[in-house]
C-alpha cells in the first residue's frame, strides 16, 4: 500500500509499505478513504525524529476484512475511526466514555496510509448519506467541541465566546449555532473570522486589534454565558474567564499546559466555573451525525483544501504555514 512517512523537520515521503495485517480476533482491516490533517499532526511532523509508524487519526473508511471474533461489523461497512483505544472492559468503555478509561491501550493511527487495522470497538458506523469527506470531520473537528459544550451545559439562547478559529474553534461555532446559541468568534487572522461569520457567528473580534473581554461584554451586554479556549495558548484560558458574566462557565479545549491563575479573583469571587474537555465520547459522535444529516450543518464549509495522498506534503505546508487562507486540509487517500 501507499503510505506517508514522517522523516523529521516537516519532510514527508510517500512510499510503498506492507499492508497491515489483522493480528487479533477483535480487529478489522479498514481501507482509508479520507483523513484530516490535525493540529497534533502539525506538531509531530515538525519534530526532528524519523517516524517508522504511519500517522493520521481523523479517518473515515470502509471495512475490507474482519477478525474471527468480530460480530457487529461486516465487510463493506462504512466507518469512522475513534482514535483512543480503551480497555473495552470497564464501565466507562461500556458507556463509550473512552477518555475516562484508566487502562487505555494507545491509539489508532495509520490514516495517512491506504489501509489500517483497528479494534472493532473503535469503528463507529457512518451512514450512507454522509460522505467520507464529511465523515472524517465528525470526530475531532465536530465531536471535540460538541463534548466540551455538552459538559458545560450549553443551552439555546446563551451567548458563547469561542477563542481560536482553527478547525476545532470553527467546529465550536457551528455546533453552538446549531444548538441555538449566539456565538462571538475570536482570532488574530481576519480570514478565519470571515469564515466564522459565514458559519453563523453573530460577532467577530480580532484579538490583535481589540480587547477581547471588552468586546465580549459590549456584544453580550453582561458577559458571556460560556466561553471556550480552543487555542491552547498560554494566557488564553484567562481571557476566556475574563469574558464571562458572573456565574458563567469557561472550558479549556486547546492543549494549554500552563496557567497563572488567581482563584479568588478570577473564579471564586465571581461564581464562575472553569472546566476542561478532551476529545469526544461516542454519544458526541452520534449527536454530530444527527446534526450533519442532509439539510443540517455541513462540516465541509471549513475545509479549504483537499489533496491526494501523493501530495500530502503540500497539504501540510498549506496547513502549517497558513498559505492560501488555509483552515482545514483533508487528504483523499483511497477516495479517488
Amino acid at each position: 500500500m501507499l503510505a506517508a512517512r514522517y522523516l523529521g523537520n516537516r519532510r514527508i515521503s510517500v512510499e510503498e509499505m506492507p499492508d497491515p495485517i489483522i493480528g487479533r480476533p477483535d480487529e478489522c482491516l479498514v481501507r482509508v478513504m479520507t483523513c484530516g490533517i490535525c493540529g497534533t499532526d502539525k506538531r509531530i511532523v515538525s519534530e526532528p525524529m524519523v517516524r517508522e509508524d504511519i500517522q493520521g487519526h481523523e479517518v473515515a473508511g470502509q471495512v475490507v476484512a474482519i477478525g474471527e471474533g468480530v460480530a457487529g461489523l461486516s465487510v463493506g461497512d462504512r466507518v469512522v475511526v475513534y482514535n483512543l483505544i480503551g480497555c473495552g472492559q470497564c464501565d466507562y468503555c461500556q458507556r463509550g466514555q473512552i477518555t475516562y478509561c484508566r487502562n487505555t491501550q494507545g491509539s489508532v493511527n495509520g490514516g495517512f496510509g491506504e489501509m489500517l487495522v483497528a479494534p472493532e470497538r473503535n469503528l463507529l458506523p457512518l451512514p450512507d448519506e454522509i460522505s467520507y469527506e464529511r465523515g472524517c470531520l465528525l470526530s475531532d473537528v465536530l465531536g471535540t467541541p460538541h463534548k466540551a459544550m455538552r459538559l458545560a451545559g450549553l443551552a439555546a439562547g446563551e451567548a458563547v465566546v469561542v477563542l481560536g478559529c482553527g478547525p476545532i474553534g470553527l467546529g465550536a461555532v457551528r455546533i453552538g449555532v446549531a444548538r441555538g446559541a449566539r456565538a462571538m468568534a475570536v482570532d488574530m487572522l481576519d480570514y478565519r473570522l470571515e469564515a466564522a461569520a459565514g458559519m453563523g457567528a453573530a460577532a467577530v473580534c480580532n484579538a490583535g486589534r481589540e480587547d477581547v473581554a471588552e468586546a465580549a461584554y459590549a456584544w453580550s451586554g453582561a458577559g458571556a454565558d460560556l466561553s471556550l479556549d480552543c487555542t491552547g495558548r498560554e494566557g488564553a484560558a484567562l481571557t476566556a474567564l475574563a469574558c464571562l458574566r458572573p456565574g458563567g462557565r469557561a472550558m479549556c479545549v486547546g492543549a494549554n499546559r500552563r496557567m497563572d491563575l488567581d482563584p479568588w479573583k478570577q473564579i471564586i469571587s465571581r461564581d464562575v466555573t472553569l472546566g476542561g474537555s478532551w476529545y469526544l465520547h461516542h454519544e458526541d459522535y452520534y449527536e454530530c451525525v444527527e446534526l450533519c444529516r442532509p439539510s443540517g450543518l455541513d462540516p465541509l464549509s471549513m475545509v479549504t483544501h483537499t489533496v491526494p495522498l501523493e501530495e500530502i506534503a503540500r497539504g501540510f505546508d498549506l496547513f502549517i504555514d497558513q498559505r492560501e487562507s488555509c483552515i482545514k486540509v483533508i487528504v483523499s487517500v483511497c477516495a479517488r
